[in-house]
């Protein structure tokens, strides 16, 4: 997860540079821009591991360096171009997909986390059924012929 988060960050601004170099018309760059922020949330998760090891981390400060830098200089385009009203629509949508992923993702795990409850628990009643009821009527069929 952490080696993903950091190429696919690195990969994002490489592309956004490219694309930012290569635009004439800002209105392109959302898209490399929605990657920046996928990205940078990937990120985030990947620095929040908790199995994260020396090696990961410096990675992850180089990668969040990049990621920095990529959105200044992108956010330099919009300001040549006098957008920055596009900028900040941009930054605060991309907040709120950021709110609203992880909003999911935690509601994920807490449906995951009910399944495996409620397996477990089905688990149980079908052991006890199993085990049980044969153990019951062969106990009542002893008793019986014991008779």
């Amino acid at each position: 997860m952490i080696l993903e988060a950091i190429a696919a960050a690195s990969a994002a601004c490489k592309a956004l540079e490219m694309a930012a170099g290569a635009c004439n018309n800002i209105d392109q760059l959302g898209g490399y821009i929605a990657k920046l922020g996928s990205s940078e949330f990937d990120l985030q998760r990947a620095k929040n591991s908790k199995n994260l090891s020396e090696a990961d981390a410096l990675k992850i400060v180089m990668a969040e360096e990049t990621l920095r830098q990529s959105k200044e200089n992108i956010k330099s385009v919009f300001l040549a171009s006098n957008r920055m009203d596009l900028w900040q629509d941009m930054m605060v949508k991309q907040a709120e997909a950021r709110k609203n992923r992880q909003a999911f993702l935690k509601s994920e795990e807490v449906r995951k986390k009910r399944f495996r409850k409620q397996l477990s628990q089905y688990a149980l009643i079908f052991a006890v059924v199993i085990v049980l009821v044969p153990a019951t009527i062969g106990g009542l069929l002893a008793w019986l012929t014991n008779r």
